[in-house]
């Protein structure tokens, strides 16, 4: 048996140009950081002819082809796995709709475990990454962008930078000082669920790709300096007011509530994660019993940085 975590992600700035249609013509840049929460996977040899998938939902099947988990099927074919394997995912928190890189956070996971399952033991960051992208950008069709998987292969706070040169894409990785902003950050959840690929699917990222370029440039900018945290919460309300722009159902009226009650509990700044409409927001602060009080009526998260990306953590 195979034990492998891989860690969920906070974005600060640079959301949207990491998708491939944007950056094959403008380039990008994201600044993330992985959080010290995280999605397991289990994988496990079985004598039975049967593949076992139990994750929020519980799939048992005797051909590839009949798995209902895109991922977890898709990831099956790429490592031209057929049978007789059981796969379990649970983690620290919820990951369905929290705006915190959960689906690509489960397909690192599930990468290194499967990896490991086979016995290729040394398999790189960059590779989990660039494979977590194939898997769910090409394989499974979704139109998502490419940051939550190399934020969680990774770990760390990075400076992400996607190029396209000559039609050949690569990604860039600068591991940033990451001290100053740990004891900063809170997650409070709007208790609403969102679903990344519907809110993408709504943008017209040709339309908006001056917005874009404005959200890239901010994490270009910070890439060269330490972290500030009265600079970085400014940049972060900036961030948010742009990010709205981009379309309709990014924000409510309840999430703008939070955000405002945010800047009225005294925080540097706030925004909310993920392609929005849901998930947590992020506050930036050194009065979080501020927040709490505020927020008194949902569990607001602690969370640090995870230092480390997708690992293997058990083997038997």
């Amino acid at each position: 048996m195979i034990l492998a975590k891989a860690p969920l992600r906070v974005s600060f700035f640079g959301g949207g140009s990491d998708i491939p249609a944007h950056f094959a013509q403008w380039g990008g840049a994201t600044i993330s950081t992985a959080i010290d929460k995280y999605v397991y996977v289990s994988v496990m040899h079985t004598p039975h002819d049967h593949i076992k998938v139990s994750y929020s939902k519980q799939e048992l099947v005797t051909h590839v082809n009949d798995i209902q988990n895109e991922i977890v099927r898709n990831a099956l074919k790429f490592f031209g796995i057929k049978s007789n394997i059981e796969i379990t995912s649970f983690a620290d928190i919820p990951t369905i709709g929290n705006g915190l890189g959960g689906s690509s956070a489960f397909t690192c996971a599930l990468i290194k475990a499967l990896s490991a399952y086979l016995g290729y033991e040394y398999v790189n960051p960059y590779l989990i990454a660039k494979t977590a992208c194939h898997i769910e950008i090409d394989l499974c069709g979704w139109k998502i962008g490419m940051q939550d998987q190399f934020a969680s292969a990774f770990g760390g706070m990075n400076y992400i930078e996607y190029v396209n040169e000559l039609d050949n894409s690569r990604v860039d990785v600068k591991r940033l000082d990451s001290n100053t902003i740990e004891n900063y950050m809170v997650l409070i959840p709007t208790n609403i669920e969102h679903h990344a690929a519907k809110i993408l699917d709504k943008i017209n990222f040709e339309a908006k790709t001056f917005v874009i370029r404005q959200l890239a440039d901010m994490a270009k900018m910070q890439s060269t300096q330490r972290v500030n945290i009265n600079e970085y919460g400014g940049l972060l309300n900036a961030a948010w007011i742009l990010k709205k722009q981009m379309t309709e159902g990014i924000s409510s009226r309840e999430i703008d509530s939070m955000y405002d009650r945010c800047q009225s509990a005294e925080a540097f700044g706030s925004k909310l994660l993920g392609a929005g409409g849901g998930g947590y927001m992020l506050a930036i602060t050194d009065q979080k019993n501020l927040i709490r009080q505020e927020f008194s009526d949902r569990t607001c998260l602690d969370v640090g940085i995870s230092h480390e990306g997708a690992r293997v953590v058990y083997r038997d």
